[in-house]
């Protein structure tokens, strides 16, 4: 099986690369379900994709990506519009499921397009809400702990025999897993701790110690140490970026409704809703999954060039 797929690749390089750029797009239209209903607490199974105003949306006019297009942003049942973040998550799911699948081996490629269908979800949920739900956070440390026994060498390890891959899987997977949970997890609750000390408020969420452990369950306790430094460089950036342009950052208990708003077509109302408050705080999981995902594509050669001694 594995030596016809290399054939295949052989005689068509980019058949691969194409065909899960479509699952990605595919996968992402299920995170699009996951990120508005997780937060409200509802079934991402039931009910099926329907409209905001009810209606059931058939599948001719649910292709991902080319509906939004196709219907110009509007639903065919009731014209009433839906905004395009819908087609870009889709689109972006698809692209990194793509390039994971392209510039990696087939190991680091299979974890990387689980890591990014959870860091989609938990990104766009944290810019929303504020919140990092556990019904999502927890299946991605276990997520992390269970690929990298699977898949051992994605930290590392050489490849095995089938009789000892078990143990190479749990010697060298899941025992750097653990650590990276552990020393992740611990980095940002012991941050957290003295900084809301400090700050006499809460400086860190308890959902983004959970994140980081994960991204430790993936990317070992270097990744997670890596993912935690670029985070407060990428988020300090944004917010700079957001006060040069004006920007403003809306209140912890004003995203998700103005979110949803968006989402359903009343752009105008969720601007107004939005911008009733405004507030410092600022998500810290998007910047902490992206900060992950440099390390994977590109933080230890980053290492190695800024502490060629270390």
């Amino acid at each position: 099986m594995l030596e016809t797929l290399q054939q295949t690749h052989a005689l068509f390089p980019h058949f691969f690369t194409g065909a899960f750029f479509v699952l990605g797009a595919v996968v992402g239209s299920f995170l699009n379900v996951c990120i508005l209903r997780v937060p409200r607490g509802e079934s991402v199974v039931f009910p099926g994709s329907h409209c905001a105003c009810g209606a059931p949306i058939p599948l001719r006019h649910n292709v991902p990506i080319l509906s939004w297009f196709i219907l110009r942003g509007r639903a065919a049942c009731c014209g009433r519009r839906f905004g395009f973040r819908y087609a870009a998550v889709e689109a972006l799911t698809g692209t990194l499921f793509a390039c994971a699948w392209q510039f990696f081996p087939w190991q680091d490629a299979v974890a990387l397009m689980l890591f990014c269908a959870f860091a989609v979800v938990l990104a766009f949920i944290d810019w929303d809400t504020m919140c990092l739900p556990d019904s999502v956070n927890a299946p991605f440390v276990v997520a992390g702990l269970l690929c990298s026994f699977a898949l051992p060498e994605i930290h590392g390890a050489a490849p095995a025999a089938d009789a000892a891959r078990w143990l190479v899987g749990f010697r060298e997977g899941f025992v750097p897993a653990v650590v990276g949970l552990t020393v992740g997890s611990a980095l940002a609750y012991w941050v957290r701790y003295f900084a809301s000390v400090i700050a006499r408020r809460e400086a860190m969420g308890e959902g983004d110690v959970i994140l980081l452990g994960g991204v430790g369950a993936f990317f070992g306790w270097r990744g997670a140490v890596f993912a935690f430094f670029a985070s407060s460089f990428l988020g300090i950036a944004a917010v700079l970026l957001a006060r040069i342009f004006g920007k403003r950052v809306p209140a912890a208990t004003r995203p998700a409704e103005a979110s949803r708003l968006a989402l359903e077509g009343d752009e105008d109302a969720a601007r107004e809703f939005a911008a009733g408050t405004e507030s410092s705080a600022f998500p810290l999981g998007p910047w902490l999954l992206l900060g992950a995902l440099i390390y994977r594509v590109c933080g230890e050669a980053l290492l190695a060039h800024l502490f060629p001694f270390s």
